[in-house]
């Protein structure tokens, strides 16, 4: 007897792939910390050479120092090794939501008809 899934090919690696856009909200007393000491600097420039976001935005949101980075991912498993610093370095907080380009919206929704 085959598995339930014997006839269902394997998903490309694209496939599996999830653009994720990660919002970090850093609050004050951690970001003065992590400026003054420069760790805050340092963390966000091993998370641009770990993540390879494709886009990057800083900004504040609520009066925290904020970072909003969209990043593929191959797996959720990817998720503590780009959010852990953050938190442990500086006590922020983080909101990660799947998201999607243009074309991949009309993409989906051509699915739909």
């Amino acid at each position: 007897m085959g598995s339930a899934n014997a006839f269902v090919a394997d998903p490309t690696e694209e496939e599996r792939r999830v653009r994720i856009l990660m919002k970090v909200r850093i609050p004050v007393e951690g970001g003065n910390a992590g400026v003054k000491s420069g760790a805050l600097p340092k963390a966000i420039a091993e998370f641009m050479q770990q993540a390879k976001p494709e886009a990057v935005y800083f900004s504040l949101s609520e009066g925290d120092r904020t970072m909003f980075a969209v990043v593929d991912m191959k797996s959720s498993s990817e998720l503590p090794k780009l959010g852990e610093p953050f938190f442990i370095g500086f006590n922020a907080s983080i909101d990660q939501t799947p998201c999607m380009t243009y074309e991949e919206l009309g993409e989906g929704l051509s699915a739909l008809q």
